[in-house]
C-alpha cells in the first residue's frame, strides 16, 4: 500500500514551549533537506489549528485517537522527536503518552523511531516500563547524551549518540562580549530550587553593572519570574517571552551574560556565543554543561558571573555529527533496515 506520508513527527510540541517548538523547526529542516518535504509529514501538536507550519507540514490534534491512528495508518514512520519525552520528573503521563503512541503505530503498520532524546529521571517503574518498551519497539534510536546511551545500554537496546537537533541552526550572531544585557531564566521546579537561583542571582546582577532582562521560553517561565518580581525576589527586570528563532537571534546578539535553567536557553548561549552559568535542574542540563564545558552553580553562594567562549570549530563538528547521524539514520529507516 503507498501511504501518502513519509513521517508523522512526535513530540512535546504545541504547548508553547520555546525549546520544543525549535527542536520541531529543526527536525522538519533535516527532513527536507534529505528529501522528505513539509507536505509528506504530520506533526502531532496540541495546537492543531496554529497558524500552519510554513514547510507545509500538516499538524494532527494530539488528543484525538481517531486522528492519531489515522495520520498513522497513512506514514511509513512514526519519528519520536528529540527531547525528554520518557521521563517522570514532572508525571508519568508523559511515558504513558509517548508509549501509547509508538504502540498505536506498530498496530498501524508504521516503523517508529527515536531521534534527539534524553532519557530519563525514570523512578518509578510502570515509567521505566513505558519508556523501555516504547524505545524497544524502535527500529533505530539517536539520544543527545552519554547518560542516556548508557540506560539503552543497561537495557540491551542499541542506539547511538548525536548532538541535540537545535544545533542544526545556522549560529546566532555574536555581541562579541560587548552586549549590554545579562539573561536570566528561570523555570518551575521542585524543592525551592527556582527561589533559590533567584536570590543568589541577585548577588551576580548586582556586581554585573548590566541590565537585566528574564527570559522566558514558556508562559509558565513568564508567570513565576513575574511573581518573583512582584515579592522583591528578582529586581524590577524586564521580562521577554521568546516564542521563535528570530526573537532569540535578536535578543542573545545584544546579550553579555546568561544564567539558566532550561536547557535549550543554556544551548541558545552557546550558539550566541554567550558566556552561561547553568543551573542543573535535571541531568540532560547538567550532561549539556559539562559537555560544553559550561560553568554549573551546585548551589554555592555566591554565583560566578558566567566566562566561557564558543568554539566555532567545535559548533561546526557538533552540526556535522547531527545531519550525518540524521542521514544515516532516516537512510536506514526508510532502507528497511
Amino acid at each position: 500500500m503507498i501511504r501518502p506520508l513519509d513521517v508523522v513527527l512526535c513530540g512535546y510540541y504545541g504547548f508553547g514551549n520555546l525549546g520544543d517548538e525549535l527542536m520541531a523547526e529543526s527536525l522538519l529542516d533535516l527532513l527536507k533537506k534529505n528529501g522528505v518535504p513539509g507536505e509528506r509529514v504530520a506533526v502531532l501538536s496540541a495546537a492543531p489549528k496554529a497558524k500552519a507550519d510554513p514547510g507545509g507540514a500538516s499538524r494532527i490534534d494530539r488528543w484525538s485517537p481517531r486522528q492519531v491512528l489515522t495520520a498513522l495508518k497513512s506514514s511509513r514512520t512514526l519519528l519520536l522527536g528529540g527531547g525528554g519525552l520518557f521521563q517522570d520528573a514532572t508525571s508519568a503521563r508523559s511515558s504513558a503518552y509517548y508509549w501509547g503512541v509508538t504502540r498505536m503505530a506498530r498496530l498501524a503498520g508504521c516503523r517508529p523511531w527515536a531521534f534527539g532524546q534524553s532519557i530519563g529521571p525514570l523512578k518509578k517503574g510502570i515509567a521505566r516500563y513505558l519508556a523501555r518498551d516504547a524505545l524497544s519497539l524502535c527500529q533505530a534510536r539517536v539520544v543527545r547524551d552519554a547518560r542516556s546511551m548508557s540506560i539503552l545500554q543497561e537495557w540491551g537496546l542499541a542506539g547511538e549518540i548525536a548532538p541535540d537537533p537545535v544545533f542544526s541552526m545556522v549560529p546566532f550572531a555574536s555581541s562579541g562580549g560587548d552586549g549590554e544585557f545579562l539573561l536570566v531564566n528561570i523555570r518551575p521546579w521542585g524543592g525551592g530550587l527556582p527561589e533559590a537561583v533567584s536570590r543568589a542571582f541577585m548577588r551576580t546582577w548586582e556586581r554585573s553593572g548590566l541590565d537585566l532582562v528574564g527570559v522566558a521560553l514558556s508562559s509558565e517561565d513568564q508567570s513565576l519570574m513575574e511573581n518573583y518580581r512582584s515579592r522583591g525576589l528578582l529586581p524590577p527586570l524586564r521580562i521577554v517571552r521568546i516564542t521563535s528563532a528570530s526573537e532569540a537571534r535578536a535578543l542573545w546578539s545584544n546579550a553579555r551574560a546568561a544564567v539558566g535553567m532550561r536547557l535549550h536557553f543554556c544551548l541558545i548561549s552557546v550558539l550566541a556565543d554567550v558566556p552561561c552559568l547553568a543551573v542543573p535542574y535535571d541531568p540532560k542540563v547538567r550532561s549539556f554543561a559539562e559537555d560544553w564545558g559550561l560553568p554549573l552553580w551546585d548551589g554555592a553562594e555566591p554565583p560566578p558571573f558566567p566566562r566561557n567562549t564558543r568554539d566555532d570549530a567545535r559548533l561546526h563538528e557538533a552540526r556535522d555529527a547531527l545531519e550525518g547521524a540524521f542521514r544515516r539514520t532516516l537512510e536506514g529507516m526508510f532502507s528497511g533496515r
